[in-house]
């Protein structure tokens, strides 16, 4: 009878491995703390491959947002559009490498090309793929309505929840990655939910995040951890070096500087829905674009 019931125990967590591992090969991601990605960058027709570590455990919303993004292919083939001293941005704009090389000694034509291959359009198609962090209304219960979900991101930053960074925060330094927004003059405010026990007020400026990040390439920087949320450090720094040094050697060369970028004046915000400040939507910024293209070729996580 023992020999009977140990068979039927071993055949049931046979079977039980035999579902988790079709359940993983289905596509079940167990979460950990530190997820890991891999971003490929290229410039001047040499590859670069560097691995981040996540941190979910202190910027849960945020991290889950660009593993999504990641994983929808969202930022495969992007460029770096402005070349901060400390800090490139991206996240926002396709490389199209014909249209870039046409247009890049031009800045009307420049923002032609940004205009034509925004990605902002593209991010408000997933909307309803992302997991919702910011809400535009609650009910008589205190909880949010779903119905009211905003296709943004939370800013999990000192400054906007500083009571939820408390246990811990990165700071901003040299290699990492911050989720970045454009600055909004909207006195609106939004609901967040920071952990599943509170809902919490806030400005909406604070919360108005969609795909744009930034590597910093400096060991400080005014777009620090109080008021942006730094989600990724470098696993190991010197394939980040290796890319930053050659960038850096290639400006090195040239006459001057300011030759490698061109600052076009451009639009953002195009489908900035949720704001009522007119100055909100289509808001002009100006770039300082890479003449030499720096490319996303890829954002792939290794690690869940």
């Amino acid at each position: 009878m023992k020999s009977k019931i140990f068979k039927k125990i071993a055949l049931c967590f046979a079977s039980a491995l035999i579902v988790c591992s079709v359940g993983a090969v289905a596509g079940c991601k167990p979460e950990t703390d530190h997820p890991e990605v891999r971003i490929t960058y290229q410039f001047n027709g040499e590859t670069y491959e560097v691995d981040y570590k996540l941190y979910r455990n202190m910027y849960p919303h945020t991290v889950r947002h660009f593993i999504e993004l990641s994983d929808e292919g969202f930022y495969d083939n992007t460029v770096i559009h402005d070349y901060q001293s400390t800090d490139w941005f991206t996240g926002g704009y396709s490389y199209d490498a014909g249209e870039y090389t046409a247009k890049v000694d031009n800045a009307e034509q420049m923002n032609e090309y940004f205009e034509q291959f925004s990605k902002e359009g593209v991010y408000y198609q997933l909307a309803d793929k992302l997991s919702a962090s910011v809400y535009g209304n609650i009910g008589a219960d205190g909880k949010v309505l779903q119905d009211t979900k905003l296709p943004t991101v939370m800013g999990e930053f000192y400054n906007n929840i500083h009571q939820e960074i408390e246990k811990g925060a990165l700071t901003a330094d040299y290699g990492c990655l911050k989720m970045y927004y454009y600055e909004k003059q909207s006195t609106q405010k939004v609901y967040v939910t920071p952990t599943n026990a509170q809902t919490i007020l806030a400005d909406y400026k604070k919360n108005c995040a969609t795909s744009i990040f930034a590597l910093q390439t400096s060991a400080s920087t005014s777009y620090s951890e109080k008021n942006y949320t730094v989600f990724a450090q470098l696993k190991e720094v010197d394939a980040f070096d290796k890319f930053v040094d050659a960038v850096k050697a290639y400006v090195d060369d040239l006459d001057q500087a300011s030759d490698f970028c061109i600052q076009p004046t451009v639009t953002v915000d195009n489908n900035e829905a949720f704001s009522k400040e007119n100055n909100d939507k289509s808001t002009e910024v100006t770039f300082k674009v890479p003449k030499q293209p720096i490319i996303i070729k890829s954002v792939k996580v290794t690690k869940y």
